[in-house]
């Protein structure tokens, strides 16, 4: 692990367990084994390993969904169980990132909770045009409002996070595909 991935996982390791204020930048230098120089070099602040805490998972998570959403072999309701089973999965191993961001969001910086902001609103868009792809061809009901039922799988997934155990009962992609399931029962279109 090179010295900034250091850093970040010891951030994310020190957030989560005494939370962002209680925790001190010597402290993670502690933690990760380097500098407060080698800190320096990396981030001006605290706030901003906050920010990359946050940007390491949106930037995976965006990816994968920006590769589903353009996938021509699949139907807009294939890839929309794709995106649920992909965003719970990401959660899962991303786990200690999505709760101390969460918890600690407010802490950021205004300037790099804009583009945190940006970058949330570029993956509702993913799930809207998938929804909304749904919608048009028919596979999926054309009569819920799309906002909330876009902001309705984003808060079902999300909130894995506080129960999700990776030692659970049932896999990450096991319990993606129940919401699936869930969320199909309701948007399945009936003929």
């Amino acid at each position: 692990m090179d010295t900034r991935s250091k850093i970040i996982q010891s951030a994310v390791e020190l957030f989560s367990q005494k939370g962002y204020h209680c925790t001190s930048l010597q402290e993670i230098c502690e933690h990760a084994g380097v500098s407060k120089g080698a800190l320096f070099h990396y981030f001006n602040n605290k706030s901003e390993i906050l920010y990359v805490i946050h940007d390491q998972f949106i930037e995976v998570i965006l990816a994968q969904a920006q590769q589903v959403r353009f996938r021509t072999d699949l139907t807009a309701t294939e890839k929309l169980r794709q995106l649920v089973v992909d965003l719970v999965q990401l959660i899962a191993d991303f786990k200690m990132h999505v709760k101390v961001f969460f918890k600690e969001s407010r802490y950021v910086d205004k300037d790099k909770l804009e583009l945190i902001v940006e970058k949330r609103d570029r993956l509702e868009r993913i799930y809207r045009d998938v929804v909304e792809q749904g919608m048009a061809s028919g596979e999926l009901r054309d009569d819920l409002d799309l906002d909330v039922v876009v902001k309705g799988i984003f808060g079902m997934c999300d909130w894995t996070y506080q129960w999700m155990r990776p030692d659970g009962r049932l896999a990450p992609r096991q319990i993606g595909l129940i919401f699936w399931e869930i969320l199909l029962g309701g948007l399945r279109q009936v003929r």
